[in-house]
């Protein structure tokens, strides 16, 4: 006879399947908060490596993926969360610290400050230029080409000075036109005021730096995010688990 009798109440198949569906929801927050967090360090990293732009178009180019997608994900114990970037060629010259060569005899064109548009401070590095190289090209008669007096191995691609206008009495403003059009040396300050008048007198604008070839500096570490994944991962999973204790 027996000394102990069990007896099971209520559907346990339908407590098992709550239960199921209870650590997959824990499992799936774990890995997208793994994944936000692994997404957000390599954006630090980017944010702190010294851009021009203060690292903002190269954070902004690491998403984050979840499978199954958000809005059609079935219950699944084998969540997953990618994070990537849209601009792999970017960040892995920057990852590697690689030299970038001009093929075929060229030069790799960068501008000028006096290219940025609007005169704004990094917006040339946010890719907004008075001119673009195919301006640049078009413009035959007023484009040439000089060697930089404090770096033989660099090339000026310059524009020749079309007008400019007076200082209006308001403003204080030197206006300076160069090439198709494009106004550069607009300033109000005394000192911006006598470059540009140097300028006029030079008779010429570079707008681009040419070079044969540079050689990017590691920046990045990637690497080194892809090893405290594994970790961020554990962490995040034991949390989310944890809470339903």
């Amino acid at each position: 006879m027996p000394l102990i009798t069990a007896a099971v109440r209520g559907d346990l198949r339908a407590g098992m399947e709550a239960e199921v569906r209870d650590v997959a929801r824990a499992m799936r927050r774990g890995v997208e908060r793994a994944g936000r967090e692994v997404q957000a360090e390599l954006r630090a990293q980017a944010r702190s490596a010294g851009f021009t732009d203060r690292g903002r178009a190269v954070a902004n180019a690491w998403r984050l993926s979840l499978y199954p997608p958000p809005a059609t994900a079935p219950r699944t114990l084998r969540p997953a969360a990618l994070v990537w970037t849209n601009a792999p060629k970017l960040v892995d010259a920057f990852d590697r610290g690689i030299p970038i060569v001009a093929r075929g005899g060229r030069y790799l064109a960068f501008p000028t400050p006096y290219n940025a548009a609007g005169g704004r401070r990094g917006a040339s590095a946010r890719g907004g230029l008075r001119v673009t190289p195919a301006q640049m090209q078009a413009a035959r008669r007023e484009a040439f080409v000089i060697r930089s007096k404090s770096n033989p191995s660099v090339r000026l691609w310059c524009l020749r000075v079309r007008a400019a206008s007076g200082i209006a009495r308001r403003s204080r403003r030197l206006r300076l036109f160069v090439g198709p059009n494009a106004e550069v040396l607009t300033g109000r300050r005394r000192g911006q005021q006598r470059r540009a008048r140097e300028v006029l007198a030079q008779g010429f604008v570079p707008m681009f730096f040419l070079l044969r070839q540079v050689s990017l500096r590691k920046r990045l570490d990637v690497a080194a995010v892809r090893r405290r994944a594994p970790g961020i991962l554990a962490r995040a999973l034991a949390g989310e688990l944890g809470r339903r204790a």
